[in-house]
């Protein structure tokens, strides 16, 4: 009971700080303390839970209808990530977006709402009440995506953004009907006993649908970076690190209420995910922005959690127990990871673009000797997405090829035929992608006027940085110790490969985080020799200047050239460029342009063509009272009319 107790008191604390903005007279310290002490007494209550394993629930009454909120592992395991990147976005907003800005009030108090109304989400256990705190989260969500609403580009995203969630909430709400008709009641807790229906396909289809646009699962993510892109950085890291993965969230939960898992859930998801990953990271490669680039990298993510989800269904269809831990620990432990790596990497696009002005990458460089200790705690986040030892996500992709590999040895599902390659290519282009992003904006030489008065953030925005640079490492060495809490979590999705993971993988596991620490050591003592060598030169070589005399900083390889060969591959890139058919040409010219394959190349022309058409029925809005009236009375009178017919042709 206690810690229902700690959540409860945590989700009042976010409530509060959602409201003191409105007071203009209270301090904001006043703000910022409830909204830290909100996300470490969350944190507290989920750890415990996620220890002990144990659930903690309360049953109310909700407009005459029974309730429950409830905290188990699986809703512990999402609650974490979430107290963990909004305690630390309060901090960080602080210093970021001040409250003397025009809109620094209305986001403080966006950002709590937004915040509580996930931590609902995660906790609520009734259909009626799930989908109110979700809409809350969609409206908050929007209204801060649209915080610099003066901008157009702005307003597109977050329009898009809000056609996308509510035709995903329209989903949900048909999938919670069918479920209430399934169970015979609203309340989200398993119904022992239930048989086996058609229904139980139909429910999970609309909720891989519905959660899927939230998650931002191909082809429905055409949302997904145009709002990351626009909205304020901290913003950006809680949606990215938190938010996709309600989407998750909502897949899993609904599928442990249904009685059978559907056979073909498995290899659909581990199929979606698989092509997910490898669209995602191609499409960072083709970004100049580099807001657009981390956008587009959490697609590549989803896909590779979405792999872990579709092995594990795939193990429970086949019985496979250990299949099934390994996808379903492997997903959660890169969905812990991605909420730490993806929350660093926005704080520092936030401290770019708070000290440049600018998101394109074409526009920095060399700013590891203006801001060397972002460049240093950035570099950490930089690795982890690449999935290089020792950092954390290495550790969670590592689940999922063990998992992949051995589903894939006994034959069991097609598709891991396809993930496997596909999460080896998406890792691989991840490293290549965010070469580009950390090369081209901290090393080199300056490109343009842009990086002149650059410099390091201040405590407020460093700190959260900081504490998820160490989080990146130390999960990734610790990862040992995290197995008894992934075994809780897999505990609840699929009872029966409860407590595999310690006793299958955690030997293997503990050598291979010794090898990995043993790695880390000796990278630091390579790093301190190099340094303590260069100190002892006396005279210092210059750089190798190609043969020129005076290089100039446009003699640099420019972001675009570096990944040119492969952003050639991606379906919405289009390069233009005049070919050379003279002795002595003209200056030759050269341009790339990025449209998203799926949003912008093939749903906006359609949509923008039924809008269109969609506008020729204003002749009929007048603004005379009468003719509204007549309008009715027609209506009424086809509905009478179709009685009449129907009762005729029915009897």
């Amino acid at each position: 009971m206690l810690d229902i107790v700690l959540i409860l008191a945590a989700l009042g604390c976010w409530l509060a700080a959602s409201f003191i903005p409105l007071f203009k007279l209270l301090d904001e310290r006043f703000y910022l303390g409830l909204g830290v002490l909100g996300s470490l007494l969350a944190v507290v209550g989920a750890l415990h839970v996620l220890i002990t394993g144990n659930a903690s629930g309360l049953d109310f009454v909700f407009w005459k209808l029974p309730a429950r909120i409830e905290v188990d592992a699986l809703s512990a395991a999402f609650l974490l990530p979430l107290n963990l990147v909004a305690g630390l976005g309060i901090i960080y907003q602080s210093e970021y977006w001040p409250t003397s800005m025009v809109t620094g009030r209305s986001v403080r108090g966006l950002f709590g709402l937004l915040a509580a109304s996930l931590m609902l989400v995660f906790i609520a256990r009734q259909g009626i009440l799930f989908l109110m705190a979700w809409e809350v989260m969609a409206m908050s969500a929007f209204l801060l995506i649209g915080t610099e609403h003066g901008t157009p580009q702005v307003q597109r995203a977050s329009w898009i953004y809000l056609m996308c969630t509510h035709t995903g909430t329209l989903l949900l709400i048909a999938a919670v009907a069918l479920l209430a008709h399934r169970c015979g009641d609203l309340l989200w807790i398993p119904h022992p006993g239930l048989p086996d229906s058609s229904l139980d396909s139909a429910i999970m289809v609309l909720a891989l649908l519905g959660f899927g646009i939230k998650a931002g699962f191909l082809p429905l993510h055409f949302w997904l970076p145009e709002a990351h892109a626009w909205a304020p950085s901290h913003v950006s890291a809680i949606l990215s690190g938190v938010m996709l993965k309600a989407g998750l969230y909502g897949i899993i939960r609904l599928s442990g209420l249904v009685p059978t898992t559907p056979a073909f859930l498995g290899g659909l998801v581990l199929t979606l995910g698989a092509v997910t990953a490898v669209y995602g990271v191609i499409n960072a490669l083709a970004q100049s922005d580099f807001k657009r680039l981390l956008a587009y990298s959490s697609i590549e993510n989803i896909g590779i959690i979405g792999i872990g989800l579709g092995l594990g269904w795939t193990g429970r269809a086949y019985h496979e127990s250990w299949l099934t831990a390994l996808g379903f620990a492997g997903a959660v432990f890169h969905i812990w990871n991605h909420s730490v790596f993806k929350g660093l990497l926005f704080f520092g696009a936030g401290s770019l673009l708070h000290a440049t002005g600018t998101r394109k990458i074409e526009a920095l460089g060399g700013l590891a000797k203006r801001m060397p200790q972002t460049a240093l705690v950035i570099f950490p986040a930089v690795l982890a997405v690449a999935a290089l030892p020792p950092f954390n996500a290495f550790l969670s992709e590592w689940f999922l090829y063990r998992g992949l590999l051995s589903s894939f040895q006994r034959g069991e599902s097609w598709a891991a035929c396809l993930a496997l390659p596909a999460l080896a290519i998406s890792g691989g282009l991840a490293a290549v992608a965010f070469a580009k992003f950390f090369g081209f904006v901290f090393l080199g030489e300056p490109r343009t006027s842009a990086v002149e008065h650059a410099h390091d953030p201040g405590k407020a925005m460093m700190l959260p940085m900081v504490i998820l640079a160490l989080l990146c490492v130390g999960l990734g060495l610790g990862s040992v110790l995290l197995l008894p809490l992934l075994d809780h979590v897999v505990g609840v999705v699929a009872p029966e490969a409860t407590g595999l993971l310690v006793l299958g993988i955690g030997p293997d596991l503990a050598l291979l985080s010794w090898m990995l620490a043993l790695l880390l050591v000796l990278g630091a003592l390579g790093f301190l020799w190099l340094r303590r060598s260069r100190r002892n030169l006396t005279t210092r070589p210059p750089t190798w200047d190609c043969g020129y005399a005076r290089p100039t900083a446009r003699m640099q390889y420019t972001a675009s050239s570096f990944s040119a060969g492969w952003a050639s591959l991606v379906p919405g890139c289009k390069e233009r460029m005049r070919r050379v058919r003279a002795v002595f040409p003209r200056p030759l010219t050269y341009r790339s342009e990025f449209q998203d394959a799926v949003g912008e190349a093939f749903v906006e022309p359609r949509v923008d063509r039924l809008a269109e058409r969609l506008l020729r029925f204003r002749q009929l809005q007048h603004g005379h009272l009468s003719l509204y009236i007549l309008y009715i009375l027609l209506a009424l009178l086809g509905v009478f009319l179709w009685m009449l017919v129907r009762a005729r042709l029915l009897g």
